[in-house]
Order: C-alpha cells, then sequence, then structure tokens
C-alpha cells in the first residue's frame, strides 16, 4: 500500500511497506490536517487576496492549520490549532469514528522550546482502534 510518511515540518514522503490497516488511517489524518483550506474572500485572516491556498476543486478540502502556522505559537495558537485540527478530522475524515486530538507534552518545553505542537488523535476505522502522533 502506498502511504504518507512525515518526515518533519509538514514534509512528506511516500513508502510502500508497514501495518496497510494503521496506515491507511495514518494517511487519511496526515491527507486532512496537511492539505490546506482555501480561506474564504474577503477575510481577515490573509493580507493578500490572492494568497487564500487552497485547491480550486475542492476550496474547502483541508485544514486550516496553515493560518496558525503564520502566527507566533502562543496558549492562543495551540488552542486553535488544536480546534483546527479537530474540525478538518470530523469534516474530512469520516471514515474514522469516536475521533479525539489531544496535546502530547514536549520535553522540550521545559527548555523554553515552545515552537512545535505534537498531537495524539485516537479514534475507530472498521472497528479497530487506532493511535496517531502527529508534530505540527
Amino acid at each position: 500500500m502506498l502511504k504518507l510518511i512525515q518526515e518533519d515540518w509538514g514534509r512528506f514522503d511516500l513508502a510502500l511497506e508497514g501495518d496497510e490497516e494503521q496506515d491507511a488511517v495514518a494517511t487519511l489524518i496526515h491527507a486532512a490536517l496537511f492539505t490546506d483550506a482555501e480561506v474564504p474572500a474577503p477575510s481577515d485572516r490573509v493580507d493578500d487576496a490572492y494568497d487564500r491556498r487552497g485547491w480550486w476543486a475542492d476550496p474547502k478540502a483541508g485544514s486550516g492549520l496553515w493560518h496558525v502556522r503564520r502566527q507566533p505559537l502562543n496558549d492562543d495558537a495551540r488552542r486553535e490549532a488544536l480546534e483546527e485540527a479537530r474540525e478538518a478530522l470530523r469534516q474530512r475524515a469520516s471514515a474514522l469514528t469516536d475521533v479525539a486530538v489531544s496535546e502530547i507534552p514536549s520535553p522540550m518545553e521545559e527548555a523554553g522550546n515552545v515552537s512545535r505542537l505534537f498531537l495524539r488523535v485516537t479514534g475507530a476505522h472498521n472497528g479497530r482502534r487506532f493511535v496517531v502522533k502527529v508534530s505540527l
């Protein structure tokens, strides 16, 4: 099975190995979270009317996480990222049930590094439970 593997900071690679059920779930989650949803015009979220991102064939596909990446990572941005992830998975990953998104505390935060956010996505797919960890 062809799957997406998260390399770093939203970059992905393709692979052809592993547990197919878990890989299908991880690929679905990565596609829902890391595809940029288009910002409706007009919007106060983007300065440039031509930089609304998204895909012309399906402007609502994906998530608005790219908005959050443009701002400093503080408590408000963390809450917004969690909400964006939950909403994207609710709307774009309907094959998943009982989905819960939570933040994984980073050991780097104790050293003062708050530049990354780690998520734990749990739920069920075809009756099987899954846990997928995602780095934003």
